[in-house]
């Protein structure tokens, strides 16, 4: 559960760090009110979201790994959500800079890669055999 939790918690800072990023307001004024105004500059944000999007990632590939039995579609969903990551940070970095404005439609595609990718692994999760000894339990460790 704590593993779930901790691919959330990734995937949703990403997806923060990319709305303010793109200026959303209703997420630059909810950062704000946390008293989190100070992090609203891209020289903050787009190393924010390479690193929570490094951290889904990461979770993404030990659940992956953890799926034996349905190793093939896991890593095929690990990939998933490296491709859309990959799209998103290049679009953010093309749209953050300026070099590329319209580049804001590959952070789009690319963060909806990445929610996918996340779904789909959790539904691999809930429908994965139980262990039948407790090695999946001391893998978790």
């Amino acid at each position: 559960m704590q593993e779930k939790l901790s691919q959330f918690g990734g995937l949703f800072g990403a997806a923060v760090a990319a709305a303010c990023c793109l200026g959303i307001p209703i997420v630059l004024s909810a950062v704000a009110a946390v008293g989190l105004g100070f992090l609203i500059n891209d020289a903050y944000l787009l190393p924010m979201f390479i690193g929570f999007a490094g951290l889904n990632l990461w979770t993404l590939y030990r659940s992956a790994r953890k799926h034996e039995a349905l190793s093939e579609e896991a890593m095929l969903a690990f990939w998933t959500g490296s491709i859309g990551a990959s799209i998103s940070t290049l679009g953010l970095g093309l749209t953050v800079t300026g070099i590329l404005p319209i580049a804001v439609i590959l952070v789009y595609i690319g963060l909806a890669l990445f929610v996918v990718a996340n779904i789909w692994d959790f539904m691999i999760g809930r429908n994965s055999p139980a262990c039948a000894d407790d090695e999946c339990k001391t893998e978790d460790r």
